[in-house]
């Protein structure tokens, strides 16, 4: 399919109407209509339920946007990779991400970068999971790493990999017997927070949510290395991705299980950039190596 045809119903789906679709993209409402119809007709399946309220996808249509973004996203990294040829090897890449990024996937996706890239100048800041959309959003940095929810408007995830949050604890521990941790199961032990604040709000889990707020640690740190260095003291219990204890974990120096909450293991680790606002070429570089960096953790968590 187009590229342009692609965009249009990425931003239909986003939007859930052809009618802000339109206008987001600044194209005729009919001439939307018109290229979604195409694409069903083609496909020969309908892509959408046409609801009162709007639109949704259906299963064929969720498949598809899969398939559109990865082919868009292939497209970009294709332009920036033909750009840098060129000689186009300077910029400055700004990024915010969540602390359990920087023990694995940032330090390798930067030494990466900077040995292609070496003019290539960087601003990266650590900050909690529900703020880094939010400093996509408001263009203080160009691309963020987080847990994908909810995101607000003018932004939207290139990149996702299954990286859920679980209970991590040190071999032993009886928790670590469990195929599933339920999380009155975690309040029965030490529990050692990793930030004031839960990765997410109450609308995504009111129960994880609940259990953050009442609950009592015994400590609470926003470094990731001083919490597992306490985990592995024997200190308490805590909850992480995977992402942040891929070495922890190889070396049997940590054990991680998931949560009994179905919701908690749908969790997904993604880029996400502003959706309206082109980056940089360096930058889409970047992201486009970032991106492999990532699927690459997520195979390489899933077999741990």
């Amino acid at each position: 399919m187009h590229a342009s045809v692609l965009r249009y119903f990425i931003e239909v789906a986003r939007s859930g109407s052809v009618r802000k679709a339109s206008e987001r993209l600044h194209v005729a409402a009919s001439a939307v209509n018109r290229q979604i119809l195409n694409v069903e007709e083609e496909l020969g399946t309908e892509l959408f339920d046409r609801l009162p309220g709007g639109m949704r996808l259906n299963p064929a249509g969720e498949r598809l946007l899969r398939h559109a973004q990865e082919t868009l996203h292939g497209y970009q990294v294709m332009r920036t990779e033909l750009d840098a040829l060129r000689g186009e090897r300077s910029g400055h890449v700004k990024l915010a991400a969540m602390d359990s990024c920087f023990e694995d996937l940032l330090p390798a996706a930067v030494a990466e970068f900077s040995q292609l890239f070496p003019a290539a100048t960087y601003t990266i800041v650590s900050t909690q999971p529900m703020e880094v959309p939010q400093l996509v959003a408001s263009g203080q940095v160009d691309l963020g790493l987080s847990f994908v929810t909810r995101l607000p408007a003018g932004v939207v995830a290139v990149s996702l990999a299954h990286l859920p949050l679980g209970v991590v604890m040190p071999p032993g521990h009886p928790l670590a017997t469990h195929e599933r941790v339920a999380l009155r199961d975690c309040a029965r032990h030490p529990f050692i927070r990793s930030g004031a604040q839960p990765v997410f709000g109450p609308t995504l889990s009111a129960e994880y949510t609940a259990f953050w707020e009442v609950m009592e640690p015994v400590a609470t740190c926003n470094s990731t290395p001083l919490v597992k260095r306490l985990v592995m003291a024997g200190k308490g219990i805590t909850t992480f991705s995977k992402l942040a204890l891929l070495d922890e974990l190889r070396r049997g120096e940590l054990v991680w299980k998931p949560f009994a909450l179905p919701v908690l293991n749908q969790l997904q680790v993604g880029i996400v950039v502003p959706a309206q606002r082109a980056l940089p070429q360096l930058t889409q570089n970047f992201v486009g190596r970032l991106a492999r960096r990532l699927a690459q953790l997520e195979q390489e968590a899933a077999a741990l």
